[in-house]
């Protein structure tokens, strides 16, 4: 409860402050509030999607990278009306490179997503934005990018400290020799497919829905970011479709009911965002559905009636589903067993920090709490997998060969005995051996057409045994995800 309440008035305040201070800046710039306040809202909502815990020196590359990227797509969002070609090229080159730096580690990935949150003002504006010379709107812009990834950072420590919750771990990195069976690896194809699905939605859109064409691309860049697997690609657009419909039909009801304007529009985005963050770990289509309300009261904002749009919008959002769930099936698909084995990967290089901090002697708290967010990672990128298994189970199959979620499970269950293992003394017997188990298991992670990992025996201890015997049952349930 503690932690909802923290997330709320985060939110709360960091948009609060980034729209005040985008306010400030326009009237400096002598330009229309709307034009930099309503992209300081969404960049601030964006930006506390990241749980940060970054090095300074990287948190200086996002701000610096997030910042020009905002006043980037600022000024794109005023240049896709007259120019939609050259828009939406500049836009999908810019969110496929972001997808493809995934392939050069946990850093390049955490750099790279600060593109599509950026980005994402580009969509959102260009229903009331006229064409404007990028200089120096997009020196404006970046500004309010800024101001907006400050304002989130410095809430964020305040709060932290304050309410003295642990400071998040940055995400591990996986394996660079990862590959997604054979081929192209894992971020090349959700590259390719971002890309295809995006132009294609692009394409679908001007063509079927004209000047409303946004609805479609915005609904395939929500499906298809951050999906792992076929699976989660089929499972995530059913739930963007009934997101949609709900989403735009509570709108809808909302504008017809109060009939907002000016800054009663603005408060209620802002009530709107806070619902989203607040079932966004919980329920997706409820999520979607807040964003599809969110984008339907900024585009009442800018004077477009709900009413006469509503089934504009509900088809462009279904076309934009189907086509990114189509792209993902049929261009270099990945499987969600591949995407899952490089983040136990992952995973397992928190546990060896944790392993080695403990045998010599030094703090294990901060590794531990890597290890425990990669574990929830990985539990929550099975997410397909789990329903896979659920359905299994409710039509009385059996399996004769362990299920594709055992791996997940075994690796879960390695949390307590390492919690107990770094509460106990260091330099153990066994613990050397124990640390030789999982370099040998990330190898055969690195190399999933090899033979199943001989491990060394057990250690008698009690907190290693227990650990032991996780990590042998981890590596009995690997070939589950060939």
């Amino acid at each position: 409860m503690l932690r909802r309440a923290y997330e709320l008035l985060l939110l709360m305040f960091s948009i609060l402050l980034s729209s005040t201070s985008a306010a400030a800046l326009a009237r400096l710039a002598d330009v229309p509030p709307a034009a930099l306040v309503v992209p300081g809202v969404i960049f601030a909502f964006t930006l506390l999607r990241r749980p940060g815990g970054e090095p300074v020196r990287e948190q200086i590359g996002s701000a610096v990278l997030f910042s020009v990227t905002a006043g980037t797509s600022v000024w794109l969002g005023s240049q896709m009306p007259p120019h939609p070609v050259i828009g939406a090229v500049v836009f999908v080159a810019l969110m496929t490179a972001s997808v493809w730096t995934r392939r050069f580690g946990a850093m390049a990935t955490r750099l790279g997503a600060m593109v599509p949150l950026a980005l994402l003002a580009s969509l959102f504006t260009t229903g009331g934005a006229e064409q404007v010379p990028w200089w120096p709107r997009c020196g404006w812009a970046a500004l309010v990018g800024l101001l907006a990834f400050c304002w989130v950072h410095v809430l964020r420590r305040a709060g932290q400290r304050l309410l003295r919750l642990p400071r998040p771990e940055p995400r591990a990195a996986a394996s660079r020799r990862q590959r997604a069976r054979r081929g192209p690896s894992v971020s090349t194809r959700m590259a390719a497919q971002t890309g295809l699905s995006l132009a294609v939605a692009f394409t679908a859109g001007h063509l079927l829905f004209g000047e409303h064409w946004q609805w479609t691309v915005l609904s395939a860049l929500v499906v298809n970011l951050g999906t792992i697997g076929r699976g989660d690609l089929t499972l995530k657009g059913l739930e963007r479709g009934a997101g949609a419909v709900l989403g735009t039909l509570f709108a809808t009801g909302l504008t017809v009911l109060l009939h907002p304007h000016g800054s009663a529009s603005v408060v209620l985005i802002c009530v709107v965002l806070a619902a989203a963050l607040l079932v966004r770990q919980n329920s997706y289509a409820g999520y979607a559905a807040c964003i599809t309300t969110t984008m339907s009261l900024l585009y009442g904002y800018y004077g477009e009636s709900a009413e006469q749009l509503l089934l504009i919008r509900l088809q462009a959002l279904m076309v934009g589903a189907v086509l990114a769930v189509a792209v993902g099936w049929l261009l270099l698909p990945v499987r969600a067993g591949d995407v899952v084995r490089g983040r136990i990967a992952a995973a397992l290089a928190g546990l060896a920090a944790v392993l080695d901090a403990h045998r010599k002697g030094s703090d294990t708290v901060a590794p531990l709490r890597g290890f425990e967010a990669a574990v929830r990672e990985v539990h929550g990128s099975a997410r397909s997998l789990w329903l896979h298994r659920r359905a299994l189970h409710l039509m009385g199959r059996r399996r004769a060969t362990p299920h594709r979620t055992a791996p997940v499970e075994a690796l879960v269950n390695c949390l307590e005995p390492l919690r107990a293992l770094t509460a106990a003394p260091g330099n153990l017997p066994g613990a050397a051996a124990t640390a030789a188990n999982v370099a040998v298991i990330r190898r055969s992670l690195a190399a999933p057409e090899g033979p199943s990992p001989d491990l060394r025996p057990p250690s008698p201890e009690p907190p290693l045994a227990a650990l032991d015997a996780a990590l042998e049952r981890l590596a009995e349930a690997l070939p589950a995800l060939r």
